[in-house]
């Protein structure tokens, strides 16, 4: 009987163990970021974050990198094209532990999406 409630006990304890780790876990990952090319010629992307700055090089079309960053703060991108044109994703979105930020370059743009 004894030894019945105490393999209950630990079954108990290590499925609530295992719980807390499940929901804690994406608190404390290291943010990431995707940053794909989706316009039609290449493009010389960097990521700007407090007095940061993160050059992530030319962009082939179709091209996609992931960084991460060990912060949280609010990050802005920018691309520079081939004639000389620089666009931005202001207003900065916001990241911290655990978030996926997706950055999709454009002919025109910037759009960025971030998810926990």
């Amino acid at each position: 009987m004894i030894k019945k409630l105490l393999l209950s006990i630990a079954a108990f304890l290590i499925l609530g163990i295992g719980a807390l780790v499940y929901l804690v876990a994406p608190h404390v990952a290291t943010p990431k970021f995707i940053v794909k090319n989706e316009a039609s010629v290449p493009v010389k992307v960097s990521a700007h974050w407090r007095d940061k700055i993160k050059d992530l090089g030319e962009l082939s079309p179709g091209t996609m990198i992931e960084f991460e960053v060990t912060d949280e703060a609010a990050m802005e991108f920018k691309a520079t094209y081939p004639d000389g044109r620089v666009t931005s994703s202001f207003p900065e979105d916001y990241f911290t532990s655990g978030t996926i930020t997706n950055a999709v370059v454009t002919d025109s743009s910037i759009e960025v999406s971030t998810q926990l």
